[in-house]
């Protein structure tokens, strides 16, 4: 075999070799991310579930009071992460008058892997799981 038939022997495995690698990574990060999510939503608020491994998102759009922060009336963004697989059922709700001064309805629910919509900020409390 001639020195250049046998570079390109092995530059082929190599590509065959990385190609193989990249289809199996892809695949077993795939397995692993959240599926089969269903959102419910009611006037107030909003829920979600998945199933699979891994994390999500709900995002909760609503439209109403909110002395919280930003402007006091108009449209504001909750959210919450949840975890897939788990009979637990992350939720917001847009009606919390004692608690944060919020007095809203639903316009809109999300599930996402990624953050699309500012949440509440760091000094309002809500409960979050998966801020620990």
């Amino acid at each position: 075999m001639s020195m250049g038939m046998t570079r390109n022997v092995v530059g082929m495995s190599v590509i065959v070799a990385g190609a193989a690698t990249m289809i199996t990574l892809a695949a077993g990060s795939a397995a692993a991310e959240p599926r089969d999510c269903v959102v419910n939503q009611w006037a107030t608020g909003a829920s979600a579930q998945c199933a699979g491994e891994g994390t999500y998102i709900l995002e909760v759009d609503c439209f109403g009071l909110n002395l919280t922060y930003g402007p006091p009336f108009g449209p504001y963004n909750k959210s919450v992460t949840g975890f897939a697989g788990t009979p637990d059922q992350p939720s917001r709700d847009c009606m919390m008058p004692t608690t944060l001064g919020q007095i809203g309805i639903v316009t809109g629910a999300r599930i996402t892997q990624v953050p699309t919509r500012p949440g509440l900020p760091d000094n309002a409390w809500e409960y979050d799981p998966g801020r620990r």
